[in-house]
């Protein structure tokens, strides 16, 4: 018994100093190295460990397997020696050894193929073979997601402007996981590669102390992987210890390894790398509400990084929100790019919930940056005849057209509020139009849009085959979203007058880091006139320029604000809304 409660005394030590440590400090991508720790004289099990660490790494330098059973070893002797009574404060020495241990451990065993993150680890002493089972904790992603480990980046990545994470028990990793292109769901909305956080522990129980030899060494560990943004402590001989974690690495690592094809999407906006699709962050979740970012014109979806970074470090969002992302061809007209976000949209909710039974999924968010909070309007508009009629003299019905021209053009021009979408939150958005959209920079801009085959033919036979139809916009080229941002846009001029449907929430977030421009205070691009829109629940004024008001902290907790309150509106019952 005095030996349980001395272990104890030693576990709420290292809590304590785990939690003050903070839960927004960076995490290495291993801690300090037990050689650079006060060592301990005459305490066995520790000086044992830290023998053994340095022989694993001798092994492993020689290039030779057998590395992994000695980092094995060392995590074991490095957990034994947490448990001895002696140690005492200066136990972080041994959780540095064994947290190295670790990290090395795993990071030989997948070079050497003795891992697989889904069901365990290969263990090898002597002629014998165990297999240390690994088991999974608040993931919504199934075991055999867990298909290859990363340790967090060293790097400073300059397009995620903070991080966030908590020094504690357990290694941070970021763990891949490639697409199922097999399953339908899979192929149609998951990325190729999916990053997400895991904290690794290797545990050693009590019959591996109690009772010598590597039998019981392996039978009595387990690997364990927990998933930080929903397990925050681990329980160790009944004390919480504060788990580790990195939750920005995973962005980190994604935003180091993505290409960025936001150029080949204005310029080839009919490539078949840059077609319109969606995409989830993680697996579908039934209960969580959708929020859906839309970029802006010249951007791409890692442009949201600080955003998603912000929101998901906050405790509690990754228990009510789920991400999903539009991604669609910025140098196409939005009114294209809004078609397929409606249609995108429909196929998700049909594709998760076909019985329609999660009412999660009918209070989706739109959150859009710039043209993507244009694109984000057209889904929660009635178009009745005010974009037709600004587009062309004569009904649809007596176009000269085929059939699949004409749906097109139908799809496009007509449509009703997309069901499912209940709020949507502008940022830097340009309502009245873009101040250099008008300029020679925007129509030089416009210039360099290529499109497709396809769209260039269906232009010319519209033209060839209806004279004197169209608006002078369209007689000119195939529109581009430049000719559609002017000031004089008649397409914006529609979307004024457009109705909204019946119980929608906006909000408005505005760039006013220029005091002075040619429309009066702007963010460098969008003005406030231009930006402004009514109706809103709030209004919120950020001094960013425009590229970067969606990356602000202030917009963060400005959307972490209104969030909280859609969630608690949605969450009443109707008969107790107001």
């Amino acid at each position: 018994m005095r030996h349980l409660a001395e272990r104890s005394i030693i576990l709420v030590l290292l809590a304590v100093l785990c939690s003050q440590s903070g839960c927004r400090s960076l995490v290495a991508r291993y801690p300090a190295a037990a050689s650079q720790a006060p060592d301990p004289v005459g305490h066995s099990s520790f000086a044992t460990a830290q023998a053994q660490l340095h022989q694993a790494a001798a092994i492993e330098a020689n290039g030779k397997e057998a590395c992994v059973d000695a980092y094995f070893l060392a995590c074991f002797y490095a957990w034994q020696s947490l448990d001895e009574e002696e140690l005492g404060p200066q136990s972080a020495a041994s959780w540095n050894c064994y947290h190295e241990a670790v990290g090395r451990l795993l990071a030989a065993a997948q070079q050497f193929g003795r891992l697989d993150p889904a069901s365990g680890l290969a263990i090898r002493e002597g002629d014998q073979w165990f297999t240390v089972p690994s088991t999974h904790h608040g993931f919504p992603w199934a075991a055999t997601d867990f298909q290859k480990l990363h340790p967090p980046p060293t790097g400073r990545e300059p397009q995620l402007q903070r991080r966030y994470g908590c020094r504690g028990a357990g290694v941070p990793l970021v763990v891949e996981r490639r697409r199922n292109d097999c399953d339908p769901l899979e192929a149609r909305f998951f990325p190729e590669e999916s990053l997400f956080a895991a904290t690794a522990v290797l545990r050693f129980g009590a019959a591996s102390q109690s009772t010598p030899g590597p039998r019981a060494r392996s039978a009595a560990a387990v690997l364990e992987f927990y998933n930080p943004h929903q397990v925050s402590s681990l329980q160790a001989s009944g004390t919480a210890l504060q788990l580790a974690s990195n939750l920005s690495a995973p962005l980190a690592l994604t935003l180091e390894k993505a290409p960025r094809t936001y150029l080949a999407g204005f310029i080839e906006p009919g490539g078949a790398t840059t077609t319109a699709h969606l995409r989830f962050l993680e697996p579908y979740q039934a209960g969580k509400v959708p929020v859906v970012l839309v970029h802006g014109l010249f951007s791409d979806p890692l442009s949201w990084a600080d955003l998603v970074n912000d929101l998901r470090a906050t405790p509690g969002f990754t228990d009510r929100f789920q991400f999903w992302f539009f991604r669609y061809p910025t140098g196409q007209g939005f009114l294209q790019s809004a078609a397929a976000l409606r249609s995108e949209l429909q196929a998700a909710v049909e594709a998760v919930d076909s019985d329609h039974r999660d009412p999660a999924l009918s209070q989706i968010v739109l959150i859009g940056h710039s043209m993507g909070g244009l694109i984000a309007k057209l889904q929660v508009t009635y178009s009745d005849e005010l974009i037709w009629t600004r587009l062309a003299n004569r009904p649809l019905e007596e176009i000269a057209a085929s059939e699949s021209t004409r749906a097109v053009l139908a799809e496009t021009c007509y449509f009703d509020p997309s069901p499912d979408v209940t709020r949507v939150i502008f940022i830097a958005t340009p309502h009245g139009g873009s101040l250099r959209s008008s300029g020679l920079v925007g129509r030089g801009a416009a210039l360099l849009v290529e499109p497709s085959p396809a769209q260039a033919s269906m232009h010319e036979q519209l033209l060839r085959d209806n004279p004197d139809t169209f608006n002078p916009l369209i007689d000119r080229r195939f529109p581009t979203s430049i000719d559609m941002l002017t000031r004089q846009s008649p397409l914006l001029e529609a979307m004024r007058q457009m109705r909204l449907k019946p119980d929608l929430a906006l909000n408005n977030i505005l760039g006013v880091s220029h005091p002075v421009s040619l429309d009066g205070p702007s963010d460098g691009i969008v003005s406030i006139h231009s930006a402004s829109h009514p109706g809103c629940q709030s209004v919120l004024a950020v001094g960013a320029p425009h590229a970067r008001v969606h990356r602000a902290w202030e917009t963060s907790h400005e959307i972490l604000r209104i969030l909280d309150r859609h969630w608690r509106h949605s969450a009443r019952p109707r008969d107790q809304e107001s």
